[in-house]
């Protein structure tokens, strides 16, 4: 087992401890008081089938088109200038055209966990702990440096001047500049400043800026997205935990996310695979898909979004990006 396996394992321990022994004293009771009333009934029974059309009236988008990924696991993908798809797999970058036609594609030196465009044609590559970036042929033009043995670099975002990175391992946010000169830590426990900290059971730690320049990151253990100024002042947060539509379900949600040039947010969430619109203030608007459009056991629903507002969502189950558009009423 290598050292990546090592890493996404011991991240797991702890939230892996936590349910087991919640799950024991839970069921346990359960068991003791179920089973006075009718031994023949298993109260280990969880159904969640009523959970996966929960929403289904909500639905207001369509799948519009498939892009095949021919890797043998896929991480992340982008959208970029002219509506170019960047798709991350292993050690290798695929590059699709809008219409889904492949244009070319580079590897690199190791596996890659995610990525994100500048808006230009610069890439920027999470190759566990640092980042890399390339321009559209390929070409590796910097390596920044370590974040340290613990770092596991599950999300990029890019702004005008900065470049932010969601370190699941070391559970912060660094602020970069362009040149790859780290600046700041973001989203540290400070009571005094009302920042709560993050909770990261496991490798999912998502990150982005809005039309207006904030930024938001996924506190995934608090099933909620916070709001900081780029230097790291918190603003505010929304989201709580539920199986319902509303709600994010799970250990560890919304898994990923992306913001819609009007401020609305989709999100995708593993355990119920779905995927969903909230407006600014964190209202659910729409249900892009439900849980029976996924494979049983999908996670990693990475998103992007194109200049027409399309969401694409990476399927790492059936190797796709998957687009979809809103109905028209």
């Amino acid at each position: 087992m290598g050292i990546f396996n090592l890493k996404k394992d011991k991240i797991l321990t702890g939230v892996i401890l936590t349910v087991s022994v919640a799950g024991v004293l839970y069921f346990g009771y359960r068991a003791i008081r179920d089973n006075a009333k009718n031994d023949h009934q298993n109260p280990f029974a969880y159904d969640i089938k009523s959970y996966e059309t929960s929403g289904a009236d909500l639905v207001h988008y369509s799948e519009v088109g498939r892009i095949p990924i021919e890797l043998p696991k896929v991480s992340g993908i982008a959208v970029g200038p002219e509506d170019r798809i960047y798709v991350s797999g292993n050690d290798s970058v695929h590059v699709f055209n809008s219409d889904g036609t492949m244009r070319s594609s580079f590897d690199t030196n190791m596996p890659i966990w995610c990525l994100a465009s500048d808006g230009n044609y610069d890439l920027y590559l999470g190759m566990e702990d640092h980042v890399e970036v390339y321009d559209q042929k390929g070409v590796k033009k910097a390596s920044w440096e370590s974040l340290g043995e613990q770092a596991i670099i599950t999300s990029l975002a890019v702004s005008k001047t900065s470049v932010f990175v969601a370190d699941a391992g070391n559970k912060i946010v660094w602020k970069f500049d362009k040149s790859g000169t780290r600046l700041q830590r973001i989203g540290d426990k400070n009571e005094a400043k009302d920042i709560p900290g993050f909770v990261i059971p496991s490798p999912y730690f998502d990150v982005a800026v809005d039309p207006d320049g904030f930024l938001w990151i996924a506190n995934t253990g608090r099933h909620s997205l916070e709001n900081y100024t780029v230097d790291g002042d918190f603003r505010t947060s929304w989201g709580e935990f539920g199986m319902e539509i509303q709600g994010f379900s799970g250990c560890c949600n919304p898994s990923h996310f992306v913001i819609l040039e009007d401020g609305s947010f989709v999100t995708s969430e593993k355990g119920l695979p779905r995927v969903k619109v909230y407006n600014r203030i964190g209202n659910l608007v729409s249900v892009v898909a439900l849980t029976e459009q996924f494979m049983e056991g999908t996670v990693g629903l990475d998103l992007a979004v194109d200049s027409a507002q399309r969401i694409y969502v990476l399927d790492p189950m059936k190797k796709l990006v998957r687009i979809f558009a809103k109905k028209k009423l």
